[in-house]
């Protein structure tokens, strides 16, 4: 979109008295608003209590009365749709109708940071049916449009990581490295882009020897 969906969130952050435009636009890309508890986790976020529904809600109605208002082409009015149908969809299980909907979103959507939420949203579904490779591969996608989207890194850590365990539980222990391995690699750049976040993986990263140097110092001292 040429007034893209992140401008979009901040004139609706402004009109709801929202505090963080950061906490906003991780609601637009995850379906849900977020918590302030370190947690690794691939799954959309969700409203779990009578407030927070309340403020999703909204949040979606003043997003929807913004656009509205906006003199946006037709073509960016129906990206932006397309994009509040599937996060609808996705919020409520219903991943076949969320699936096409992003896709037609995709189709007519310009803004490449706006695109990686969408790809980064295809991950979560294709990850929470247990398509692992097809998950890894839209976290790619969208890191291949936004490569500070820290959550992406943090994601294909975890499948990684799942993976690893599985295969040193089964005794495959060099194949358990190499996965390991990978998983440091991803959780390593995640927290280059969010050193406040990830705590978990922060403390195995370094009970396991596999922090980087750079992520150490980037820390300064916090561990």
């Amino acid at each position: 979109m040429a007034l893209s969906l992140r401008r979009v969130v901040a004139l609706a952050v402004v009109a709801l008295g929202v505090s963080s435009l950061s906490a906003a636009i991780s609601f637009v890309a995850l379906g849900g608003r977020t918590t302030g508890r370190s947690r690794v986790q691939m799954q959309a976020t969700r409203a779990n209590d009578k407030s927070d529904n309340f403020i999703d809600k909204a949040f979606t109605v003043m997003t929807d009365i913004v656009v509205a208002a906006m003199p946006l082409a037709q073509q960016e009015k129906d990206a932006y749709q397309f994009y509040r149908d599937g996060m609808q969809a996705q919020v409520a299980g219903d991943y076949s109708a969320a699936l096409r909907a992003y896709a037609e979103s995709l189709k007519l959507e310009e803004d490449p940071i706006d695109r990686s939420y969408i790809f980064y949203n295809l991950g979560i579904i294709f990850g929470s049916n247990g398509e692992y490779v097809k998950a890894v591969k839209y976290y790619h996608l969208a890191l291949d449009q936004n490569k500070e989207l820290c959550q992406a890194y943090n994601n294909i850590a975890v499948i990684y990581h799942d993976q690893a365990t599985r295969a040193e539980k089964k005794g495959a222990l060099d194949k358990s490295t190499v996965l390991y391995d990978k998983a440091s690699e991803y959780w390593n750049q995640a927290i280059r882009i969010a050193p406040t976040n990830y705590l978990e993986a922060q403390n195995w990263l370094l009970t396991t020897g596999r922090m980087s140097q750079d992520i150490q110092n980037k820390l300064g001292g916090i561990w």
